[in-house]
Formats: structure tokens, sequence, C-alpha cells
């Protein structure tokens, strides 16, 4: 596997590649104008971003472009470190893919927040489940209405999420040697601070740049930005997955699992990040709660109660896609195994024994479980005679 470079790392080649007289420059494919044409959209990017993560993490984030440079597809891809959260997206009308990178820090930080937490994310880096994965598709897809409202001006694009991944180099929409636009943009809350990443393709955006570019140096300096853009849905959940119909008043989250064993809901969010899975139990009933609670690690137990303790209120519509997405692991893992077995079954096999055979039998069960043994002997043929012996 190829050794990952840093940021600074890919800078400093950038520098080297370009002071080296006897080495090839990387063309430069647009003008400085164009490059801060491009800057400037994104700064509009930046400011409804602010306004809407705010808004969903109920923390003040500020977001700001921090750089634009031209590199190599290649270089991009081995300056990021999984885990992290990368949407390839299309830009309708414009062809070909682009994307949108949430590093690892802001991606545990928004998934804290927007399930009531308190905005840590350095300590939960490992591979997202597909709750977290969820997540933060719900939180690109607003992203991505901050976008269109960021290009509206010169061209009405609508982007869409094609895919999330959190390994890097899995992704291959792009040739390594493809020159790109990489817009970093730099988030921090008093909590923690990460990356936001925005890379196009030279490709996708050069039909299209001198138009950009015309629109920069005609525009109307005195046209104010519209704050109300930053809280518009998305138009459109591309798979269906946010329902309003969970909005009624009578919705009861998650309560459907207090009706599921314990210790099996404890394996289903074991993996969960902590404040999922104190969202979760903070919504069943005590008893189930603190049922689930016990059988989870030691470790944690005390975080989970502490994030229950403090939690903060979580949009309507989490709540029910984090509900949705257990759901769907529930009826998995129903659908892996076979109905056998119970009441019924034992009594069926009992009756096919001889008399005494079945008073030895149920005798042991009772040994081990007295009402166990008692249902099955109301059920079982024994002569009046046998089935009053004590055993």
């Amino acid at each position: 596997m190829a050794e990952k470079l840093s940021e600074e790392e890919i800078n400093q080649l950038i520098t080297a590649i370009n002071a080296s007289p006897g080495m090839e420059k990387r063309p430069d494919k647009f003008s400085r104008e164009q490059i801060q044409a491009v800057s400037y959209i994104h700064e509009t990017f930046a400011i409804l971003t602010t306004c809407s993560l705010s808004t969903h993490m109920r923390n003040i984030i500020h977001v700001h472009v921090s750089s634009i440079d031209e590199l190599l597809y290649e270089e991009y891809i081995r300056s990021t470190f999984a885990p992290t959260t990368l949407a390839a997206i299309s830009m309708a009308p414009l062809k070909g893919s682009a994307f949108i990178e949430i590093d690892k820090e802001l991606t545990f930080a928004i998934i804290d927040s927007i399930c009531g937490g308190r905005g840590d994310g350095t300590k939960f880096l490992h591979e997202l489940t597909d709750i977290e994965t969820s997540i933060m598709d719900y939180v690109i897809a607003y992203m991505l209405g901050n976008l269109r409202e960021a290009w509206k001006t010169v061209l009405d694009i609508r982007p869409q999420v094609r895919a999330i991944y959190t390994n890097p180099e899995s992704v291959r929409f792009v040739s390594p040697n493809e020159t790109v636009i990489l817009i970093t943009l730099e988030a921090k809350t008093t909590k923690t601070q990460g990356t936001i990443y925005i890379c196009i393709p030279c490709p996708v955006i050069e039909p299209v740049m001198e138009k950009i570019s015309n629109w920069f140096w005609n525009k109307n300096q005195d046209n104010e930005l519209s704050a109300s853009s930053a809280e518009e849905n998305p138009s459109e959940d591309k798979n269906g997955h946010i329902s309003k119909e969970n909005e009624k008043k009578n919705f009861r989250p998650f309560d459907y699992l207090n009706h599921i064993d314990s210790y099996d809901l404890s394996n289903l969010i074991y993996w969960e990040h902590p404040q999922v899975i104190a969202l979760v139990l903070a919504h069943l009933k005590a008893d189930k709660a603190s049922d689930v609670l016990d059988n989870l690690p030691h470790n944690i137990q005390s975080n989970v109660l502490l994030r229950i303790a403090t939690m903060g209120p979580v949009r309507l519509e989490i709540t029910s896609e984090i509900e949705r997405i257990l759901k769907n692991k529930l009826s998995s893992e129903e659908e892996n195994y076979s109905s056998a077995g119970g009441v019924e079954s034992a009594v069926k096999i009992l009756n096919s024994l001889d008399l005494y055979a079945k008073k030895s039998i149920i005798d042991g069960i009772e040994k081990e479980a007295p009402e166990l043994a008692q249902e099955i002997q109301k059920r079982t043929e024994l002569p009046e005679e046998l089935s009053d012996t004590p055993g």
C-alpha cells in the first residue's frame, strides 16, 4: 500500500516541484482570477453551511474557505485518511462526479451533537456504522442544498449524493492523473475543529469556468445573501429515508424495542457511537433500558449514562432515521434464523413417549424450571393418577 502523505507534505512537494527548474510543473488549467471566482462561490457556501450546521449541531460552528488549489486527484486521495466521510456527488447539468469530504474529527463531532451530545469528536474514530453513515448522509443533503444556493447566480446545479465512502482508496470515479480543484474549508466549534473538502475534477467544472469568471467580474456588489436559504430542507430525500409521517404527536420513538430481548438489543447497538446508544436507551422504559445497559461493557456504561443525563434535544427526523435502520437490522437478523422449538414442539415430542417416561422427564424439568414444567404437564396426555403424583 502506498505511503500516505500529510497535507503539509503535499504542499511542500508542490512547492518543490514548482521551484525546481529541472522538473516538470503540474499544468495550471485555470487562471488566478478563475480560481478566485471559484473561491468566492464557496465562501458563500461556507456562510450558508455555518448557519445550517450551527442549527443542527445546536452549537456555534464557524466555516470558512482556507485555501483553494489545483493538484492531481491521486495526491488528494493519498492525503486523505480513513475513516472519513467522502461523498461522491453528481452536479447536474455538469457531467461527472465531484466530492465532498468531512474529516473524521468533524464527522464524529457532528454525529455526537446531532444525537444530543456535546460535540466531542476526538475519542471515537472507528469505522462508521450504518446509523452513523445515514446521519452523515442527512447532513450532507443539507450541505448540498447550500451548495446549490451558492452556485445559483452562476448555474442552477442539482447536486445529489451518489454514494458515501469511509475509505477514500476505494473511490475510483476519477483518473489518478486528473487535475482537480480542491477547496479546503476549516470548521471550528468550541469543542473541536475539523476540515471540509470539496474536490471538483477539472473536466466537471471546465465547461462553465468562463461563465464563472464573467459572473464574478460582472456581479452586483450590492447583492445581499438571503440567510433564509440556510434553513431550507433538501428538495428531495433521494432514498425516502426521512419520513414526515413520524412528526405525528403520537409518535413514540423506539417503542418496539421494549419488546426485544435485552441481550439481543445490547448486541445490536454495541458498536454504535455512545451518543447513539444513549439516545436509544433514553427512549426505552426504565427497566428495559437498565437491562440493556447492564449487558453493555462496563467501560462504556458510565459514559452512556452521563450522555443520557446531559442529552440535549434531537431533531425528529434523526430519531426516526435511526429507528428505521434498527428495524431493518432486526428484520435482517430474524431472516437468518429458522423458527423451531417452543412448548408446543416439546409437548408433541413428549406425547410420543410412554407414560412413565413422560412423568420422569416432567419431574426433571420441574427441578430446573417449575413454571415451565407445570405448563408442559397441562398440555401432556397423562392419566390423572400420574399427573397428580408428586415428583
